[in-house]
């Protein structure tokens, strides 16, 4: 837009001709100062196409429309159409009640295009009330129903809830057309009663690609996926939002290969689609295959949206790939992507998991809007690290700036009192939950109390805690205790919570495993061997132990006793030499767990080649001096593990940051950041 000011200073009518081609806040700006300067801004029609721009263009200001139009005294039906119907389609549609009644009260006549704005801003918040006399004034007004009002009104009772006035609007309305049909279809299957949807679309006249997908996703979040698939292979004709739909419906599922299969399949994929698939791939626990095709993606030369850029980020956080993940977060910044609540919350998330709290604060600090899961993000990722304190802290200021915690808030504050040892604090805030919040506790806040009390060694009080909950205890809060049992080395209660866990899940072989530990910790052999044996005649096995390690960008795992590393002779070579560095400091392996009747050797051999001391030892063999080691482990970290790391961070100098299933452990100097408290 050249000489801007020059044509805009010469030419009054060339502002309304240069706002209609306006694209830009920067450019709009220009236009209204001079139209100010002109006053060109005193006619009514001038004011109302500013309005406009600001109101409707994707390119405009919703706040800075309003505040244009605060300073128009009289305006008239368009302009405070133009001004409802932005708020309308805006996230804030509060506003659009609120001025609807000023409108009322100014003498400003609405008209047929006033209705659907409101009605809109009533669906968007639920808000039936409102809704309800809104359509009550339609009726009494002496406006004639449009369909767009009809649709609207329909459209309104069905997400709030209210099928029954929905129908009823339905059934009587004189005009009806193929977005009437799908409003009503769409309000029965928001309220899950897919019965009467099915009935509805049976009866349709004529059927849209839209009514079928509303079906086809009704199926699907119902779990009823194979009747998904029928509808959708009978459709006449499919969009993208057919095959996406089918898609997410199959990962909901957990049916990820047919997601797979179906996203293979399709003849054109739009962002939505490789969003949906590695949303699949990132919850369905293959954060590998996310990356993958979240890298495939790039190189198609395809720009990720920001439900893209979240799962990739959550796959990131779920392996502790921290470079993948500031990649990622540079391509957000080089993209000028908007770091919003959303993308902020993931990134904080990502470096929280992948042990970079400092990086995790620092996005934290320059969110200009936090919201609650920004907050419980950062809550929970202190918490899990470590910082017990400053996760409660932060939750003290949460409270003291009005943001109401949430159900996930509290998992974060009570893992935070279990992992500081804070156990009266940890009762303080779970009582708080109900009576400050009306939260009711859920299985996983019981879980945070058990794994507190189980920790603090308080194992006979948490017995009855767990026995007492309303809820049925799931196996997770037995284990949970079992693993406090093997810790601290308490086998009676182990032997009892360890036959409640037998009853709940008889064919888990890691409980065998866990409690023939237990009882091999405090001797008793002849009871470890016979857990053991019964675990075999079952043929039953417990979950193998991993360990990942990023180098370089890349992702490698490692088992227990691996020997499939392309560069599995050099990691041999290296434990050799960490073995050999371990005796000269006094260190004996901790073979405890390790049935007596295996001559010692064999039980060094065992407890030797672990998962995280082989990807210690390929870490001490592939980065640079200086780099920390970062490990991801699936399950809880053992005693000999936990010495050795200990040792190696002291003996060869090293950081190591390996998070196992409850918690991370930062290794520096021959110490432990849990201070053996884990």
């Amino acid at each position: 837009m050249p000489n801007l000011i020059s044509v805009l200073t010469s030419n009054h009518p060339t502002c309304l001709a240069l706002l209609q081609s306006c694209t830009s806040m920067t450019h709009f700006l220009q236009i209204h100062a001079q139209m100010i300067r002109n006053l060109l801004f005193e006619d009514s029609f001038a004011a109302s196409k500013l309005i406009e721009f600001c109101a409707v263009s994707d390119s405009g200001n919703i706040h800075y429309a309003r505040k244009i139009f605060s300073q128009i005294s009289h305006p008239n039906t368009f302009t405070w159409n133009t001004i409802l119907r932005g708020y309308a389609n805006s996230p804030f549609p509060r506003p659009s009640l609120h001025l609807f009644n000023q409108m009322l009260k100014s003498g400003a006549k609405p008209n047929s295009f006033t209705f659907p704005s409101v009605i809109k801003a009533c669906a968007h918040l639920a808000a039936f009330e409102q809704g309800m006399q809104l359509h009550g004034f339609i009726s009494k007004s002496g406006v004639d129903y449009d369909l767009f009002s009809i649709n609207g009104l329909i459209h309104m009772y069905a997400v709030c809830g209210k099928t029954d006035f929905a129908r009823r609007l339905f059934d009587t309305s004189c005009q009806r057309d193929l977005v009437s049909w799908n409003s009503m279809l769409t309000g029965y299957v928001s309220c899950g009663l897919l019965a009467q949807a099915r009935q509805l679309f049976d009866e349709m006249p004529e059927r849209g690609v839209v009514s079928w997908n509303v079906m086809i996703s009704g199926y699907c979040k119902s779990g009823d996926v194979d009747t998904a698939r029928k509808l959708f292979d009978g459709m006449p004709i499919r969009n993208a939002e057919s095959w996406n739909t089918l898609i997410a419906g199959y990962a909901k599922c957990g049916l990820v290969e047919n997601s797979r299969d179906l996203f293979d399949q399709m003849p054109v994929r739009n962002i939505i689609s490789w969003s949906a698939m590695i949303t699949a791939y990132a919850q369905g626990d293959r954060p590998l295959e996310a990356l993958a095709l979240f890298d495939r993606m790039r190189k198609a030369n395809l720009k990720p949206n920001w439900a893209t850029i979240v799962s990739a980020l959550s796959a990131c956080a779920h392996i502790g790939a921290l470079d993948r993940g500031r990649s990622i977060h540079l391509y957000v910044d080089q993209s000028k992507m908007k770091v919003d609540s959303i993308i902020g919350t993931a990134l904080i998330d990502m470096y929280a998991k992948c042990g970079s709290i400092e990086n995790a604060f620092r996005i934290f600090d320059m969110l200009a809007s936090k919201d609650v899961f920004s907050w419980t993000a950062m809550i929970g990722g202190l918490a899990v690290n470590g910082h017990a304190e400053k996760a409660l802290e932060l939750f003290s200021q949460m409270e003291g700036d009005g943001v109401r915690p949430n159900e996930v808030t509290f998992v974060g504050v009570l893992s935070a009192c279990s992992h500081g040892g804070f156990v009266e604090l940890a009762r303080q805030h779970f009582n708080s939950m109900k009576l400050v919040y009306g939260i009711d506790p859920q299985m996983e806040h019981y879980g945070c109390m058990v794994d507190t009390l189980g920790r603090a060694g308080l194992l006979q009080e948490a017995v009855p805690f767990l026995e007492a909950i309303p809820v049925k205890a799931n196996p997770v809060l037995w284990g949970t205790l079992l693993g406090a049992c093997w810790i601290h080395r308490n086998a009676k209660i182990g032997e009892y919570v360890g036959d409640r866990l037998v009853e709940l899940q008889p064919d888990d072989g890691g409980v065998y495993v866990l409690l023939s530990n237990i009882y091999a910790t405090v001797g008793r052999w002849d009871d470890a061997r016979r857990v053991r044996v019964l675990m075999k005649s079952k043929g039953l096995k417990k979950s193998p132990g991993r360990s990942s390690i990023e180098v370089h960008g890349a992702i490698h795992e490692f088992y227990a006793g691996d020997k499939s590393h392309p560069r599995i002779e050099e990691i041999y070579l290296m434990l050799d030499k960490i073995r050999s560095r371990l005796k000269l400091v006094g260190y004996t392996p901790n073979t405890s767990p390790v049935l007596f009747d295996v001559q010692d050797e064999e039980k060094e051999h065992a407890v030797s080649y672990h998962s995280e001391k082989l990807a210690i030892a390929f870490g001490l063999i592939s980065m640079e001096a200086g780099v920390p080691i970062r490990i991801v482990k699936n399950l809880r970290v053992c005693h000999d593990c936990h010495t050795v790391s200990k040792l190696i961070s002291n003996i060869f100098s090293r950081d190591i940051v390996l998070r196992d299933r409850n918690v991370f452990h930062y290794f520096r100097d021959g110490c432990c950041s849990c201070r053996d408290y884990w």
